[in-house]
């Protein structure tokens, strides 16, 4: 979840008419660059105030956008699509948490902890069409929304469960090979400053979610940058035989995985584990790169 400082439309409007036109103008090409602005503005196409959060949903041209507004007005993007691609993932912290590809080349059963607008799940549905996936979602129109806005197809392989993550973990048993963690709400009381729950943030749910894991398996975070930023990597770091940290580009945060793994993997072996991936997935994005993101313990800044 990237996090856009207030943005006042009246300043835009010109900038958001003329990039638009230019986008419209190149769609025909299919390889045309997105501009950069367009990570950055766009119109309202929809908004809702949900039981947890206000959700609004931004276009331009062919880029949508959901994003959690907070209560000073702030914005938060949580997902963006293409609509020309869209399994492309546009977001580092997307593409690198598929960096647990470099532990587990071949998942088959995966669980997606905090939807948004389903990003992830394009991603395997379009690469791993035969995994089964399972989706925890605890807003039901963060669910609607996606199904609308962001093509999420339900399908034989996908599950999608509208229920708080400590809820599913205590009433289902099944075992998965990758975990995402990827959930966030409104901050508050009961989250961090970026909107992680606190309750998912413990050593004694970490604990209880290896439960849940092959073999070997994993599970993936995502942590935006804040003062606890580098505790909760070493309360993460306690819990798992192994944990690896990939520091984002422009100081963005951290993706870490818990792996169940006793035997480290070594970083050359990582880089070419991400060569063979790029190879094999031709992505908008590198294996190979984000594997020399990985950051040594326990030097991590936030």
């Amino acid at each position: 979840m990237l996090v856009l400082r207030r943005i006042r439309l009246r300043q835009y409007c010109w900038i958001w008419l003329i990039t638009g036109l230019l986008v419209v103008l190149t769609q025909g090409v299919g390889t045309a660059p997105i501009a950069a602005d367009e990570t950055r503005v766009g119109f309202v196409e929809y908004e809702v105030q949900t039981a947890f959060s206000r959700i609004r949903i931004r276009r331009l041209g062919r880029i949508r956008s959901l994003l959690f507004v907070r209560d000073d007005g702030e914005e938060a993007f949580q997902s963006q699509m293409d609509l020309a691609r869209p399994h492309s993932l546009r977001f580092h912290y997307v593409q690198h948490m598929f960096t647990s590809y470099l532990l587990q080349p071949q998942p088959r059963e995966v669980l997606i902890v905090g939807l948004g607008g389903g990003s992830m799940v394009r991603f395997l549905q379009k690469y791993e069409p035969e995994c089964r996936l399972e989706v925890v979602e605890i807003d039901p129109i963060v669910v609607e929304l996606a199904e609308k806005y962001f093509g999420l197809k339900q399908s034989e392989n996908l599950t999608v469960r509208v229920t708080d993550a400590l809820d599913y973990f205590d009433q289902h048993a099944s075992l998965f090979d990758v975990i995402y963690m990827d959930a966030f709400l409104k901050p508050s009381a009961s989250t961090d400053p970026t909107g992680a729950p606190l309750r998912l943030r413990t050593i004694e749910f970490y604990q209880q979610i290896q439960t849940r894991l092959t073999d070997g398996g994993a599970v993936v975070f995502n942590i935006n940058p804040h003062p606890d930023a580098r505790t909760d990597i070493e309360t993460i770091a306690q819990a798992f035989p192994q944990v690896y940290v990939f520091t984002l580009p422009e100081r963005q945060g951290f993706v870490v995985i818990g792996s169940m793994r006793t035997v480290r993997m070594k970083p050359q072996a990582m880089r070419s584990a991400g060569k063979a991936l790029d190879r094999r997935f031709k992505a908008n994005f590198s294996f190979q790169r984000m594997a020399a993101h990985l950051t040594p313990l326990p030097v991590i800044s936030n």
